[in-house]
This record gives C-alpha cells, structure tokens and sequence, in this order.
C-alpha cells in the first residue's frame, strides 16, 4: 500500500505532462491549415480487418495501424499466415496532399508482424524504416475509405485496402 501512495505523484506528473503535449499538438494541427485526422475499424477481405488511428498535416503528424485480435490470418511475404500486424510511424513532412475528395501521405513506420510459415513455424520480425503511404476519403462508417501500402525489401510495394470503416470517422481540412 505504501508503495502505491509513493506512485500517485509520479502518475499524476505523467498525466499533466500528457495533457500539456496533447494541448501543444492541437494548437499545432489547428493553426497548420490542411489536415487529415481519424481512426476506427477498418473493413477488407477475410482477414485484414485492422484498427486504425492517425492525424496528419503539411508539418507532419503520426500513423498507426493494428491488426491483431481482429485478424482471421492473410498470407504476407513469407507469412503463410498473419496472426499479428502493427505499423507505426511519423507523417514525412510536406507529404500531406489533398485533392478530387480523398487525402494522402507518407513516411517511414516500424512494422512488427507475427504469423507462421508453411511450415507451421511461429516466425516474428521487426522490419524499420519501411516506406508507406495512406490514402483515405472523408465520411463515418460505410462512406469513408482507406488504403494502407508498404514497400517491403524484396517483395516491392504491398497494399491493403481501399476499405471502408465499419466504425469511426475521417476528418479532411482544407
């Protein structure tokens, strides 16, 4: 019990600095002029149903993408199926572009992948520094669109998508 009291100045030291950078970030995106924002469950072929969450302006912004506890399997590089898919990374700045009612940018993630082999093996990796580019269209669930390709090192540019949300909303600013 006396440990837990030592702890609560240190989490609530961690809240206030969360907070303070959430607030920076928003002064941020709202003063930078064009912006794409959102997230929710993304829809796609048998398999490739992913969580998804990301905010993005002329200056840069963040990217994720999970695909875990909602994957049925897909075949992927040397994956004969996938049980587990995390991409993660900052926006390029200056990537962001936005026209004709869609939005897209770019950068480099870190992607974690957990699957098995032909064989049966459990094989993990970690690839770094993996170029990827998102395109989404604007709207709620059933009318917004997205689109998620990576280049991976030997098998060239991947794409999941264009698929629509089955939940939650993206956001396009001019």
């Amino acid at each position: 019990m006396d440990r837990a009291i030592r702890l609560v100045p240190a989490i609530i030291g961690t809240l206030v600095l969360c907070v303070g950078v959430l607030a920076q970030q928003s002064e941020a995106v709202a003063s930078s002029g064009a912006r794409v924002s959102g997230g929710g469950v993304v829809d796609g072929p048998l398999g490739t149903t992913s969580q998804l969450g990301f905010n993005a302006t002329s200056t840069g912004g963040e990217f994720l993408c999970v695909m875990a506890g909602r994957s049925g399997g897909f075949p992927f590089g040397p994956w004969e199926s996938i049980s587990q898919m995390h991409v993660q990374g900052p926006v390029a700045t200056g990537s962001l572009s936005i026209g004709s009612g869609s939005a897209t940018f770019s950068g480099a993630a870190t992607i974690h992948v957990v699957g098995k082999t032909a064989t049966g093996d459990v094989l993990t990796a970690t690839l770094t520094g993996i170029p990827f580019v998102s395109w989404q269209t604007p709207g709620g669930a059933g009318a917004a669109r997205h689109r998620l390709s990576v280049n991976l090192p030997g098998l060239g540019w991947v794409s999941f998508g264009p698929s629509p949300l089955r939940s939650g909303h993206i956001t396009i600013s001019e």
